[in-house]
């Protein structure tokens, strides 16, 4: 089934992301995002490793915090000469301290459009209580963001699959998925739900491919994906309805998230 573009797409998603920012930590999910971004990165994008040896962490081991800080910092070092061998770099950041602080401040700093984290296996209660780097990042970040799990890399998705609700966020979110699934070659499956919110011009669009399902949103969307896929999302600066979708779409769904943005998509 091919994609039929009917938005024009922003100047991001035409070539890939052109400023990537990768998160390194000591877990091997570092390395599934390296391998994502890799694929959706433009062609001669900017891309920048940031490791972080979250020595926090090891105050928890009580008196084997000695060892675990050493065993931290080791990983992580691992991790990073591994992820190097995946993506072509321009610069790398190694600090102490968490993680999602230095990729928010690198992402300020090099004024970056796609900020790339690996998801650690974790369930949602738990990660309200202890943090998770997904969360944090989702709700810290300035520009778009790869919620990277395995299925797919470096290669590309089985197939992209878009929330569409009519807002400005959603708009640009299918703009980025069409693009992607043009340059990658992947099918575009935009899904549309037939909740009492639906906008009717969604549904009187000449969308070949889309999907029309019942109940919320971010269920539609969860449902449609295999782990193979990539889901894409839009987000606003605003906290709201577009804010919880792409907030449970990260929480729940199987395969990796790209939550896009809207405002900065629209701008490159």
């Amino acid at each position: 089934m091919q994609a039929h573009a009917h938005t024009e797409p922003p100047r991001l998603g035409a070539r890939g992301f052109g400023h990537v920012v990768i998160g390194v930590d000591e877990t091997p999910e570092s390395l599934v995002a390296a391998a994502q971004a890799e694929a959706l990165r433009a062609d001669d994008a900017h891309v920048v490793l940031v490791a972080a040896a979250e020595r926090h962490l090891a105050a928890h081991a009580g008196l084997s915090a000695t060892h675990a800080d050493d065993a931290l910092v080791a990983g992580m070092l691992g991790e990073l000469e591994r992820a190097k061998a995946i993506v072509e770099t321009d610069d790398t950041v190694v600090g102490s301290g968490r993680l999602v602080d230095l990729l928010v401040k690198e992402c300020s700093r090099r004024d970056a459009t796609l900020i790339a984290v690996g998801a650690r296996p974790h369930r949602r209660l738990t990660a309200a209580v202890f943090g998770g780097h997904e969360v944090e990042a989702l709700h810290n970040a300035r520009c778009s963001l790869l919620i990277a799990r395995p299925g797919w890399g470096p290669a590309k998705p089985d197939r992209i699959v878009v929330a569409v609700d009519g807002t400005p966020e959603s708009r640009a979110a299918e703009a980025v998925a069409r693009s992607l699934g043009s340059r990658l070659g992947c099918d575009v499956f935009p899904v549309i739900s037939l909740d009492d919110h639906v906008e009717p011009e969604l549904l009187r669009a000449e969308r070949k491919d889309a999907l029309l399902e019942p109940g919320p949103l971010a269920n539609a969307v969860v449902a449609a994906c295999s782990p193979g896929a990539l889901a894409v999302v839009g987000r606003g600066e605003r906290h709201g309805r577009g804010a919880d979708v792409a907030e449970r779409i990260v929480w729940s769904a199987r395969c990796s998230v790209l939550v896009v943005q809207g405002e900065l998509a629209a701008t490159g």
